[in-house]
């Protein structure tokens, strides 16, 4: 009989550039699975991650972890990431006024496929929503698929429903 690995079977890390491959190619197929870019279009989703990841995480604009087996660490699984901005005062959404001028994006949780319903994506979450209370984030954003939703709810994450987007062209 084989046995299921349960989350204690996994480890989790900051992604360092040795993840960027793994970080573009989970961002990549992230969207192909929301049907958010066509087949075609992965090679380049990819490549254009590979260029901004090996940008952005040595330079610090953009904090990953990544879940690896604790038997094979190299072999990235899973993550997540943040952006981290400075923004102008805002309503803390109780009448009063949000008591920090940073706020946290976060993005990229992903889990392939074979590694799912294992407590990975949260294992993920709340390592990065610890990350935010160390360093005092109080106000964190993110966009939920329809998959990650229930998670996020359980996080107590609630919807904004007043958020739109520009699309040039």
């Amino acid at each position: 009989m084989i046995t299921r690995p349960s989350r204690s079977d996994f480890i989790i890390r900051r992604a360092t550039v040795l993840d960027v491959e793994a970080l573009s190619r989970h961002r990549s197929q992230m969207w192909l699975a929301m049907k958010d870019i066509r087949p075609e279009s992965y090679d380049e989703m990819y490549q254009l991650g590979l260029d901004y990841f090996r940008e952005a995480v040595p330079a610090g604009s953009y904090l990953g972890w990544v879940v690896a087996p604790a038997s094979e660490p190299d072999t990235v699984v899973g993550g997540g990431g943040l952006l981290l901005r400075r923004v102008a005062p805002f309503p803390d959404g109780k009448g009063g006024v949000c008591k920090s001028d940073k706020q946290v994006h976060i993005l990229n949780v992903f889990v392939e496929s074979q590694y799912r319903r294992l407590g990975l994506a949260r294992f993920i979450m709340e390592t990065i929503l610890d990350w935010c209370r160390q360093e005092e984030i109080v106000s964190v954003t993110l966009n939920a698929s329809s998959a990650g939703k229930p998670l996020y709810e359980q996080l107590d994450f609630t919807e904004v429903r007043n958020f739109m987007k520009w699309n040039r062209d």
